[in-house]
C-alpha cells in the first residue's frame, strides 16, 4: 500500500514537471509570436485611414477595421447617436429615423476595452451626506467588451467589427410586442446574419465619427410578409448609422422645465429632495447666444442653419424656406434676430444628409409612407442642448398616393384607427402623423368637391398653406417644442372664417393637429391653415430662448414672470399626454386633435352640414368619362371619415372636465378641475343623436352606393367581397362614439364630478342616449341602420349591467344600465311598423329577457 501511494505521488510530480515544461515552451512560443507580430504603426501603414474623433483604419482587402483611441480618451463621456440611413417600414424603421441617443464612455479592463452606457437620470446634492451613496442600486450597462489588439505609445486599438457589427451597442431588430397575439401578426426580421452584415461606410470629422452598417436578417419561413419593398421576404437589410459625437464644450446653461410650457425635456429625479415632485427636468433647446448680449435684439453668434436637401421638388423650395424662416419672428420677440437660416444643398455637394453636422429638410417617396412629416432632434442627455435635427417629408403628402392606397370600399369604418399614432420621446422629438391628417384635409376638398368653382388659385392656396403649416409644425419640433393640442381654442367659429380677424393665425400655436378650416355653406373661404407662429409659440420661444440673467435669483424671477402669463386664453396648452383622441382617455375635450375654434360643438355642426351638402354633389363631381369608379370610392370614404372625426370630437364633451394648470396664487388661478357645463354636454349629445345616430344618417349618400366599385388590379381582390360595406361603415363610426360615451372611465368620471359641480349625471346622460337611439322610430318602421345601432347599444347595456358576466363599470352605471334596458323593453312592446320592424323589436326584447333570465339562473 505504501509503495502504491508513493507511486501516485511520483506520478503526479512527474506530470507536474511535464506541465511546467510545456507551459514554459508555450510562453516562449507566445513571446516569439509577439516579436513576429507587426507593431501598431506597421499595421496601420497598410490600411486606409479615417482619422477624426475616433480614428478608424480599414484593411484594403477584407474591409476589417481597427478603432484606435488614446489612453487619454478613456473614462470621458461622449454621445452615441443611432439613426436609420435606410430601412423598411414593416420592420419599424425608415430613412431619417432617430433611434437612440445615449451617453457612453470607453473604459479599460486589463487587456480589454469596454463601452459603458451611463445614466444621468438621478441627481444628488453634494452638500447632502446621502450623496455618498449616490451609486447605490443603480446599474451602468457594459454594452461591448473588445480585446485590445495593439497597444503602442499610449494608443489602444480594438476591432471595429466588435464595436458595431453586432447588436451589442444597439439592438436593431424591434423588441417583441407585449401582446402575443399582436406580435404573432407582425412582420419579423428573423436572425441576425453576422456573415452577410457588413460595414458599408465610415466618415470622420474632428468632433464626430459616422459608421454605417448594413444589418442583414434571415427568416427562412416568414409567416407574415413585409411588403413589396422587400425583394425576398427571407432576407431583410436595414442600414443603420452609428454616430459617435464629442460632448459639446461651451457655456450652455440648462433651462428648467415647467408643466405650463410644452418642451421636450431631459428628466432628472433629485434623490436628496424632500419635495413630492422631486423633478429637476431641463428643456431641450439649441445653444443660441447673442453676438451683442447688451442689445435688446441681436443676431446670434451661430444661427440654426437648415439645408433643403437637393431631393426636394424645386417648385416647393420657396414655400419650405418661407415657412422655416417664419419662426424668426418668434425668436426676434425673444431678443434674437435671424436665429434661423435656410440654404439649399447644391447638387454637387460633397456631404450627405445623413451627416449629423447638417440639419436637413429631406424628401423621400416611400412604398409605404410612414408619415407626412417627421421632425426629430437629438439633445444631450445631461443638459438638453440640441445637437442635431432633421425633418423628413414624404412626397406622397403632395400627391395623395398614401390616401388612395389606404382607402377601401370596406375600410372606412376603420380608417381613423389606421392613421399613424403619435409617439414622442424626450430625446428625439416626435413621430408625427400631422402630414397624414393634413393630407386628409386636402383630399376632403379634392375628392368631395369643396374646391369646385373656387378656381386654381384657391386650390393652390390650400396646398401651399398645408405644406407651409407642415413645415412650421415640424420645425417647431426641432426647436424642442412638443405638441399643443389645445391651441385651436383661439377664435370663435365665426371669427375662424373671417380672414380679417385671423390674419394668417387660426390657432394659438402651429403645434396642434387642427381640422382644416373649410368655410361653412354660404360663407366666404378664409384661411385654411395657420401661416405663422401664434401667440403661444411666441411665448414659449421667449421662455426657452430669451437670454438668461447672470444672477440666479433674478433669473428665476424673470422666468416666473414669463410663466405667470400661462392663464391667458391665447396661451392655452395641452400636449399628447393630455389629449382625448382615444376613447376614455384623459378628460379635457379642448385638448384634442381635428377640432377647431373655441366652440368645437358648433364648429362640428357647421362641418356636418357642409358634409351633407357636398355628399349630394359627390357623384357628379367624381364620375368622369373614361375613368373607373375608384375616385368615388376614395371620395366617399374621405367624406364619411370627416363625419366620424367630427362626431368623435363632439363626444368628448360628454363627461368632460376642463383643466387649469396654473400654480396656486398665480394671476388667473382657478380650481384646476371644472366639469364641462351641463348645457354643453347636452348640446354635444343632441348633435350626436341628430346627426350620427339619427334614422336619416347618411341619407345624402344613398345615390352613390351602387357606384362604389374599387378599381381592379390583377389578382389583388382575391377573396374580397366587392360590394360596399355601408352598414359596417356607419356602425363603425357609431361604435367609436359609443366607445367613449359609455367607457368605464367616462361614466365613473361623470359620477365623481357630480361631487364638484357636474350636473349631467349618468342617469340623465343614458336617458338622453337611449331616447336618441330609440324614440324617433319606436312607433314606426325602423330602417336597417337603426336596427344595427339599437342592437349594438342594447348589447353594450347588457355588458355594462353585469347581468350576464362581471362588468368593468362602477355600480351606479350598472344600475342605470339595468334601468335603461327596462325602458327599452317598454319601448319595444308595441306592434307598430312593418313586419321587419316587428321582428327587430321582438329580437330586442328577447336579448333583454335573456340577459335578465341569465341573471336569475
Amino acid at each position: 500500500m505504501m509503495k502504491f501511494k508513493l507511486s501516485k505521488v511520483m506520478l503526479a510530480a512527474s506530470f507536474l514537471s511535464l506541465q511546467t515544461t510545456a507551459w514554459a515552451e508555450d510562453k516562449k512560443e507566445d513571446s516569439k509570436k509577439d516579436e513576429d507580430k507587426p507593431s501598431l504603426s506597421e499595421t496601420l501603414e497598410k490600411q486606409t485611414a479615417y482619422e477624426g474623433f475616433l480614428d478608424i483604419y480599414r484593411d484594403k482587402k477584407d474591409g476589417s477595421g481597427l478603432v484606435v483611441i488614446d489612453e487619454s480618451d478613456l473614462n470621458k463621456p461622449f454621445l452615441h447617436i443611432v439613426s436609420t440611413a435606410d430601412g423598411v417600414v414593416p420592420a419599424g424603421t425608415f430613412r431619417g429615423h432617430y433611434r437612440d441617443t445615449s451617453l457612453v464612455e470607453f473604459r479599460r479592463y486589463f487587456n480589454r476595452i469596454e463601452v459603458v452606457s451611463k445614466t444621468p437620470r438621478f441627481y444628488f446634492d453634494d452638500n447632502n451626506a446621502i450623496s455618498k451613496a449616490s451609486e447605490a442600486n443603480t446599474s451602468e450597462s457594459v454594452l461591448v467588451s473588445a480585446e485590445i489588439k495593439h497597444e503602442e505609445d499610449g494608443k489602444l486599438a480594438f476591432s471595429l467589427q466588435s464595436l458595431v457589427k453586432n447588436e451589442d451597442l444597439h439592438r436593431v431588430a424591434p423588441m417583441p410586442f407585449d401582446d402575443p397575439k399582436a406580435d404573432k401578426k407582425r412582420f419579423k426580421l428573423g436572425k441576425f446574419s453576422k456573415d452577410k452584415s457588413k460595414i458599408t461606410d465610415v466618415s470622420n470629422f474632428p468632433q464626430n465619427t459616422h459608421v454605417v452598417v448594413d444589418y442583414v436578417y434571415e427568416n427562412a419561413t416568414p409567416s407574415v410578409y413585409g411588403g413589396e419593398e422587400i425583394a425576398d421576404q427571407r432576407y431583410t437589410t436595414l442600414s443603420i448609422q452609428h454616430a459617435f459625437v464629442k460632448s459639446p464644450e461651451n457655456d450652455f446653461s440648462p433651462r428648467r422645465d415647467d408643466p405650463r410650457v410644452g418642451y421636450f425635456a431631459q428628466q432628472f429625479d433629485d434623490l436628496t429632495s424632500a419635495e413630492t415632485a422631486n423633478y429637476r427636468d431641463v428643456i431641450n433647446r439649441w445653444h443660441l447666444v447673442k453676438k451683442d448680449p447688451d442689445a435688446a435684439v441681436s443676431d446670434p453668434i451661430e444661427p440654426i442653419v437648415w439645408w433643403i436637401e437637393n431631393t426636394t421638388p424645386v417648385e416647393w423650395r420657396d414655400t419650405i424656406k418661407n415657412a422655416a424662416l417664419a419662426w424668426n419672428q418668434s425668436f426676434e420677440k425673444a431678443g434674437i434676430s435671424n436665429a434661423i437660416e435656410v440654404k439649399v444643398q447644391p447638387d454637387d455637394a460633397d456631404w450627405s444628409a445623413d451627416d449629423i453636422r447638417y440639419n436637413v429638410l429631406r424628401w423621400t417617396s416611400s412604398p409605404q409612407p410612414p408619415f407626412g412629416g417627421y421632425g426629430p432632434s437629438v439633445a444631450h442627455p445631461e443638459t438638453g442642448q440640441i445637437i442635431a435635427a432633421d425633418i423628413m417629408l414624404e412626397y406622397s403628402f403632395m400627391t395623395g398616393r398614401w390616401l388612395a392606397s389606404e382607402m377601401f370600399t370596406d375600410g372606412a369604418s376603420s380608417l381613423t384607427e389606421s392613421l399613424p399614432t403619435h409617439a414622442a420621446d424626450n430625446n428625439h422629438g416626435a413621430h408625427c402623423s400631422l402630414g397624414h391628417s393634413l393630407q386628409m384635409g386636402q383630399a376632403f376638398a379634392n375628392y368631395a368637391g369643396l374646391t369646385q368653382g373656387m378656381g386654381d388659385i384657391e386650390k393652390d392656396r390650400l396646398l401651399r398653406q398645408s405644406m407651409h403649416y407642415l413645415i412650421l409644425h415640424e420645425i417647431g419640433h426641432t426647436l424642442g417644442l412638443n405638441h399643443n393640442m389645445m391651441a385651436t381654442q383661439l377664435h370663435s367659429p365665426k371669427e375662424a372664417h373671417d380672414i380679417e380677424v385671423t390674419q394668417g393665425i387660426l390657432a394659438g400655436s402651429v403645434m396642434d393637429y387642427p381640422s382644416v378650416n373649410y368655410a361653412p355653406v354660404g360663407v366666404t373661404q378664409g384661411d385654411f391653415y395657420t401661416e405663422k407662429p401664434g401667440p403661444y409659440d411666441d411665448w414659449v420661444i421667449n421662455y426657452g430662448y430669451s437670454t438668461a440673467l447672470s444672477n440666479a435669483e433674478a433669473e428665476e424671477a424673470r422666468l416666473n414672470k414669463i410663466l405667470a402669463r400661462s392663464t391667458e386664453p391665447q396661451l392655452a396648452f395641452g400636449n399628447d399626454a393630455d389629449d382625448m383622441r382615444a376613447p376614455g382617455r384623459h378628460v379635457d375635450p379642448r385638448i384634442n386633435i381635428f377640432d377647431m375654434s373655441s366652440d368645437a360643438i358648433a364648429y362640428a355642426d357647421e362641418r356636418i352640414t357642409l358634409i351633407e351638402d357636398v355628399a349630394t354633389k359627390l357623384k357628379d363631381k367624381l364620375l368622369v368619362d373614361g375613368r373607373t369608379h375608384n375616385d368615388l370610392v376614395v371620395g366617399a370614404n374621405i367624406l364619411f371619415n370627416e363625419l366620424s372625426r367630427q362626431a368623435s370630437v363632439v363626444s368628448r364633451y360628454i363627461g368632460g372636465v376642463y383643466l387649469n394648470r396654473a400654480f396656486v396664487g398665480q394671476e388667473g388661478y382657478t380650481q384646476p378641475l371644472t366639469p364641462v357645463p351641463v348645457d354643453d354636454q347636452k348640446r354635444a349629445m343632441k348633435l350626436i343623436n341628430e346627426e350620427l345616430f339619427a334614422p336619416d344618417a347618411l341619407v345624402e349618400m344613398e345615390n352613390i352606393y351602387a357606384f362604389l366599385q374599387r378599381q381592379r388590379r390583377g389578382f389583388d381582390g382575391w377573396g374580397r367581397d366587392e360590394s360596399p360595406k355601408i352598414h359596417a361603415m356607419l356602425l363603425g363610426a357609431q361604435k367609436r362614439a359609443l366607445d367613449h360615451i359609455l367607457h368605464p372611465n367616462v361614466t365613473m368620471r361623470i359620477t365623481d364630478t357630480g361631487l364638484y359641480g357636474n350636473e349631467y349625471s349618468v342617469d340623465l346622460m343614458m336617458q338622453d342616449l337611449t331616447n336618441g337611439i330609440f324614440q324617433k322610430d319606436a312607433k314606426s318602421a325602423i330602417n336597417t341602420y337603426r336596427k344595427n345601432l339599437q342592437v349594438e347599444y342594447v348589447n353594450r347595456l347588457v355588458n355594462i349591467s353585469g347581468l350576464e358576466k362581471p362588468s368593468s363599470h362602477d355600480y351606479i352605471t350598472q344600475g342605470t344600465a339595468v334601468n335603461e334596458l327596462r325602458r327599452i323593453e317598454d319601448m319595444m312592446d308595441n306592434r307598430r311598423g312593418d313586419n321587419a320592424s316587428k321582428i327587430h323589436k321582438a329580437f330586442i326584447r328577447d336579448l333583454i329577457n335573456r340577459a335578465f333570465h341569465k341573471s336569475k339562473s
